[in-house]
């Protein structure tokens, strides 16, 4: 299965603002990507903050945020069903 992955790096420490800015950017690039079903957010999860330094050589916080693509439900088995009765 995919794991759709993503990177944000913010001027401050700040989980929330990350999970939100995260969940936006890997529910838009799979709706780009045509995912059905969409993401199933009871996979996301995100690690950080790390320090590390912007292209101006100020300290800032990055977070990694990944998902995986929702799985469809299984059709049910028509065959087992009809022999059962």
């Amino acid at each position: 299965m995919e794991k759709y992955r993503e990177v944000t790096a913010l001027p401050f420490a700040h989980l929330h603002e990350a999970s939100s800015t995260l969940r936006r950017s890997l529910g838009r690039r799979m709706l780009d990507d045509g995912v059905p079903g969409g993401p199933d957010w009871s996979t996301f999860r995100v690690v950080g903050p790390v320090e590390v330094f912007d292209e101006a050589g100020f300290i800032a916080y990055e977070y990694r945020g990944s998902v995986e693509p929702r799985r469809p439900a299984p059709l049910p088995n028509i065959r087992s069903q009809a022999g059962s009765s």
